[in-house]
């Protein structure tokens, strides 16, 4: 079967699940809300904090930028330079290192911010990559059921989400303070790392008895092991796709734009400009919001026949096993 063909198939069965149960949809609009509600928990404390002033004055803002630069500056060894977060951050590592130096619960802060913002996104993709299989098994789709099922599961999603985000954090550590050779050797573990947990929240969604991450993985790798084909092929091909319909979509907003400049005797520039900002609204936005849709559609169905040989909802079993060659025992 020729790949390309191949990847508009796989595309055309994802997008059939995902028309028939467009309730998953809404998975990423709940997930980001959940973010933006902890995103708030953390900054509410820093914006209602207690200055003298009313919230919404200048005076109250202008007082709490100066109380969060005097939280935030650090003294040099000599005295005489003073570190703000921007100088700091702005300076790679070393600046990094010493805003967290010198003031060490701005470390456990960041850690903190940072697992928990592993532990929504694992809960929350475990809720909708359950609803994507109930969905290939042909069962109708519900948000409620899909976080109820990632709140069973809890234990394994941070026990995950904590050994996930301190690999994560030795890798990025590591590359900050190496060089050249050493960022591209941590660069492809990285890479590694990444292909390894492809298959983590199928996993956890299916093996309900496991909440020990270092299984986990080691199953995730199995499913790897234990089949091969072309699921980047597969992958690969619904970025091409969407990478075609933008190329396509851009190539006629130049065209349309110089055209129009020719007929109305507007500038160009502007039609371009406005038809880019259009496209950005009406295109790139929606289509990657599908895109995260589909992706997990087609990886979940890839999943279930590696593991289980069931061909799932609108994937015919020819075109799957195209994509997986399924060892025998």
């Amino acid at each position: 079967m020729n790949k390309i063909q191949r990847s508009w198939k796989l595309m055309k069965a994802a997008f059939a699940v995902l028309f028939r149960e467009k309730k998953l949809l809404l998975f990423p609009l709940v997930a980001s809300a959940l973010a933006l509600g902890v995103l708030l928990f953390f900054i509410t404390p820093v914006v209602f904090y207690p200055t003298g002033h009313p919230v919404f004055s200048i005076e109250h803002w202008d007082a709490l930028g100066q109380r969060v630069s005097h939280w935030f500056n650090i003294d040099s060894p000599d005295k005489k330079t003073v570190y703000s977060p921007t100088s700091a951050f702005a300076s790679g590592a070393g600046g990094s290192a010493r805003l967290v130096a010198g003031h060490p619960w701005t470390a456990a802060a960041l850690a903190v911010i940072y697992f928990v913002s592993m532990f929504l996104a694992t809960f929350s993709n475990v809720a909708f990559y359950h609803e994507i299989m109930q969905a290939l098994n042909g069962n109708a789709v519900s948000i409620r059921r899909g976080y109820r099922f990632a709140c069973e599961r809890w234990r394994a999603v941070l026990l995950w989400s904590l050994f996930a985000g301190l690999v994560g954090y030795l890798i990025q550590t590591i590359q900050q303070r190496v060089g050249l050779f050493g960022r591209i050797v941590t660069g492809l573990i990285g890479f590694v790392w990444s292909v390894a947990c492809i298959f983590i929240i199928p996993t956890l969604v299916r093996d309900t008895e496991t909440t020990n991450p270092l299984k986990l993985l080691r199953n995730s790798v199995g499913t790897l092991r234990g089949t091969w084909g072309e699921l980047v092929i597969g992958i690969i091909g619904l970025e091409l796709a969407s990478g075609m319909i933008l190329f396509v979509a851009f190539l006629l907003i130049i065209l349309s734009g110089l055209a129009a400049g020719f007929i109305f005797g507007a500038p160009s520039a502007i039609w371009i400009i406005s038809a880019l900002v259009g496209m950005v609204v009406l295109i790139v936005i929606p289509l990657s919001w599908i895109g995260s849709i589909v992706d997990p559609v087609y990886r979940c169905a890839l999943y279930i026949y590696a593991t289980e040989g069931v061909v799932p909802g609108s994937f015919d079993k020819e075109l799957l096993d195209s994509a997986w060659k399924v060892k025998k025992g």
